[in-house]
This record gives C-alpha cells, structure tokens and sequence, in this order.
C-alpha cells in the first residue's frame, strides 16, 4: 500500500509515535528506525520476541542500491507493509539522514511483581538515568554481556523513545524490561526473590575485583550527575567502587554500568 501524502492516517500515527512519549504510553507501541535496527527487529518478530504492528519503507530503500535485503521485506506479512512517497520519511525522523525506513512494534514492559529471578537471576536496575544515549547502552550492555531483564524507574528516560531504541541496537525485544514507579518496590521485590542488590556509588564501597557477586544479582545504577541518593543505596545489599588509577574523578553511568555488569557476569564469560 502506497502512503503518498501528509495526511494520511498512518503517517501521521508514526509520526506521533516518533516524536511524543505520552502518546507511545497511551497506544502500546513505539518506532523502530534505520536498516539495523529495523532488521535487528524481524529476527525477533520471527523469534517470537517482538510484535510488529507495520513496516514503513521508501522505495528508494529497496532498489537495487537501497538499504533494505529484500528477505528482511519479505519476512513482514505484506498486509503490514507500506510504502511512503519520497521526501515523507525524512518529515517523521529527527535524523539528519533518514535511511527510509521505520517499523512500528507493541512496547513490552512488565510488572515488577512479575520478575522471576529464577529465570533471570542477573538484572540490571536504573534508577532515574536520564540521558537516551547512557540508557540504551545499558541496556545494549547488558544484552551482550548475558543479562535478561532491566528494570527501570519512573525518573529513567523513556525506554521507547527513538533515541534510546536506536542507542539499544535491536537489544530491546531481548530482555525484560520492568519499570516500576516506587525504587523501594523494586528493592523489596527483588529481596523477596532473594536477589543480591549491588548500589554502584563513586566512593567508599567495596572494590568490584573485590566483590562476591551472588548467584542471583542486581547491579543498580543512579542518575548520572548525582548517582544514587545515600538512602537508595541503603536499601541495598551491597555497595561496588570503581577504584579510579588515573586522574579522572568519576566514569559516566554508561561506561560504569558496563564494567559492573562485565564483573558480575565474568565466570559465565570467561
């Protein structure tokens, strides 16, 4: 089905499922932009992982010299794909190089009350990390490092959003994501499940090398300017220092998270 103008119905639904969060909360759904992303996307619609509501292509994208394998097209049930008109892709992304290609797909979040630890004994908690570009390398991380599920406050940037999701790399549909209101929920939940919570915190905690990651474990990473609020970090278990060498006062929540996760998976990927 050919989209040609601004007006149609769909376009216009993608594009407020692009730019506002309330309006991906409210439908269920958020964007999936670019090749990679968008191709990283139908391997988990055909894992099962992932529910794709439509794909949106430009023509240009699937010639010859286009960005799109013509297997990725055709693993999308046709009655789900649409073809927009030259010049509307580049009027719903915020990119500076739109690559013509979107995909609409349901958000998957889940209720705390839900985690079972037994299946997903390593997790990564987020509380109030705010920048799209940390939260989704986080999460990228840890997709890579053997994590399954991610639990996020209400202060964290929108799971959903475009740049989050592109910053994710196709890793969303592979963990559960939890995002629960109450920090304090959180922590008692994963108590009750007998989940080991690790504050990660500037100074004054025990060296990560150091640390006797638990069996089942949750590294938990603060805000990126503050960190964790001292009474956050009393809620937890276990406090873990990055012990600095050089110069430098402190890494970003991005690049400590990962370090962290790294430690506490190492023995599975060594």
């Amino acid at each position: 089905m050919l989209i040609s103008g601004r007006e149609n119905p769909r376009l216009k639904r993608l594009a407020r499922l692009y730019k506002s969060s309330s309006f991906r909360r409210s439908e269920g759904a958020f964007v999936i932009e670019g090749l990679r992303n968008c191709s990283d996307a139908v391997k988990s619609y055909e894992q099962g992982l992932l529910e794709i509501t439509a794909f949106f292509y430009e023509s240009s994208a699937l010639s010859e010299n286009g960005y799109v394998p013509r297997e990725v097209f055709e693993a999308v049930p046709e009655e789900l794909r649409f073809e927009l008109a030259d010049g509307l892709a580049a009027r719903v992304s915020e990119t500076k190089s739109s690559q013509g290609v979107f995909i609409t797909a349901k958000r998957q979040v889940r209720d705390i009350a839900d985690i079972d630890a037994e299946r997903t004994p390593k997790i990564l908690v987020l509380n109030a990390v705010k920048d799209p570009g940390n939260l989704g390398t986080l999460l990228r991380t840890a997709d890579a490092v053997g994590i399954k599920a991610a639990v996020m406050s209400k202060e964290c940037a929108d799971v959903y959003s475009p740049k989050v999701v592109r910053s994710a790399m196709g890793s969303l549909p592979r963990l559960e994501l939890y995002i629960e209101n109450d920090f304090s929920a959180v922590i008692k939940a994963l108590d009750e499940r007998g989940v080991m919570t690790c504050a990660a915190i500037v100074r004054d905690g025990e060296s990560v090398p150091g640390f006797c990651f638990g069996e089942k474990c949750a590294v938990v990473i603060g805000n990126e300017a503050r960190g964790l609020s001292e009474e956050d970090a009393a809620l937890c278990s276990g406090r873990v220092t990055i012990t600095m060498q050089g110069n430098a006062e402190s890494l970003n929540a991005a690049s400590a998270g990962s370090i962290i996760m790294w430690e506490m998976l190492r023995g599975d990927l060594l």
